[in-house]
């Protein structure tokens, strides 16, 4: 009879499957945040239209709120509507997300700013809570602030 002294070599069939389920974890992960930063993403690209747009520079907060609110009517961002469309509501305590301030350096110069969060379910009760944050200087399409 011979005995064999090769050592196995390879990952075990539980191995496979501790590693399968974290690949699996990460991918729900994936699929759970993905679709906010995509949105984000749109809300990014919404600033920086606005800002280049031209006159934008001597618009006052009203006519700013009005290009915001019919750039949310026209696409579907969800997490940011209810932001914002709850912010009219001075129970609720919610801010609007966007505002517009005017810098100390500079002639006249603005600045449109977003800041909201996000909470998505993600399994049984553990949630993901994400910050966005960016501004851009109105009038200066090329010249972003704080992402």
């Amino acid at each position: 009879m011979r005995i064999n002294r090769k050592k196995q070599v390879g990952a075990t069939m539980v191995a496979w499957m501790i590693g399968a389920g974290f690949g699996i974890l990460i991918a729900s992960a994936v699929v759970k945040v993905a679709p906010f930063y995509v949105e984000f993403n749109s809300v990014k690209g919404l600033m920086e239209k606005i800002a280049s747009e031209p006159g934008i520079k001597n618009a006052d907060k009203r006519q700013i709120n009005q290009k915001i609110e019919r750039y949310l009517n026209l696409n579907n961002l969800r997490s940011l509507e209810d932001s914002y469309y709850g912010s009219s509501d001075k129970k609720s305590g919610k801010k609007n997300p966007f505002k517009v301030t005017k810098l100390k350096k500079g002639n006249k110069r603005k600045k449109l700013s977003v800041e909201y969060p996000v909470v998505t379910n993600w399994f049984a009760n553990l949630s993901f809570l994400i910050d966005f944050k960016h501004s851009v200087v109105l009038g200066e399409p090329d010249n972003t602030s704080g992402e």
